[in-house]
């Protein structure tokens, strides 16, 4: 069975597989999967049961683009401001330029945060095309995140 490049989302949506809403859902993918990474080199850790609630936070936002029907309650979004407040608050402002890779945790929350930028890029760029499906909470969602994945990279420095 060929589906000739389309897929279906729920709802009905039939879109190419090369269109910008199927390209988010995707980097969207990524981003969990690079985080399910980090998870599971620190589990047990405090962080790991966060990283277990923003993965979830992260298929609302998937569940979002491919219904259109806002998923994520702003509630995520302060639980984020609050991690990023406690965590800068722990912390010495970085002084230089940060090279990842000076371990494992550190290496894989550089990579989930790249990921989480680019999700963020690709989010935009869907709400050009499909603004009823990518709420302002969800992009100010994946900007967060994206800080507090910094933190948690600089946990071990």
């Amino acid at each position: 069975m060929s589906d000739a490049g389309f897929t279906t989302l729920p709802g009905g949506l039939r879109v190419k597989k090369s269109d910008v809403l199927i390209g988010a859902l995707g980097t969207l993918d990524e981003l969990n999967a690079a985080l399910g990474l980090l998870r599971a080199a620190i589990a047990g850790s405090a962080e790991s049961a966060l990283l277990e609630t923003i993965q979830t936070d992260l298929l609302r936002i998937g569940g979002e683009l491919a219904t259109g029907q806002p998923q994520l309650a702003p509630a995520a979004l302060a639980r984020l401001d609050g991690e990023i407040a406690r965590r800068n608050a722990q912390r010495p402002p970085a002084a230089d330029y940060v090279r990842p890779g000076a371990n494992e945790r550190e290496a894989r929350a550089h990579w989930a945060r790249v990921m989480c930028r680019r999700a963020e890029r690709e989010a935009v760029r869907t709400q050009d095309g499909y603004p009823d499906r990518v709420s302002s909470v969800a992009l100010a969602y994946l900007n967060r995140l994206s800080a507090v994945l910094f933190a948690l990279a600089q946990v071990d420095r």
